[in-house]
């Protein structure tokens, strides 16, 4: 992966399955594609100018890209109401 200025992102796999992912030998995250997320965050410090070794250790289904996002995708947001009486 190449970064021309390294920034905050949002790593997506689509059409994988479940997994782990390292940056430039930085253990991210666990993937997996029950959700409800779907980004893994990279925060800037974690990159490199230039070329970025990114790994992925996939345990089901390898998808066909790794795709670099500008904002999380989380799943959908829930209201937790509790009531105390």
């Amino acid at each position: 992966m190449r970064v021309e200025e390294p920034a905050d992102t949002f790593l997506a796999l689509p059409g994988s399955g479940r997994g782990l992912v390292w940056v430039n030998g930085f253990l991210l995250g666990r993937h997996w594609d029950i959700g409800p997320q779907v980004t893994l965050y990279c925060p800037a410090p974690l990159l490199r100018a230039g070329a970025n070794t990114v790994t992925v250790l996939e345990l089901e289904r390898l998808g066909d890209v790794l795709e670099l996002r500008d904002r999380p995708e989380l799943g959908p947001t829930e209201e937790y109401v509790e009531e105390f009486g």
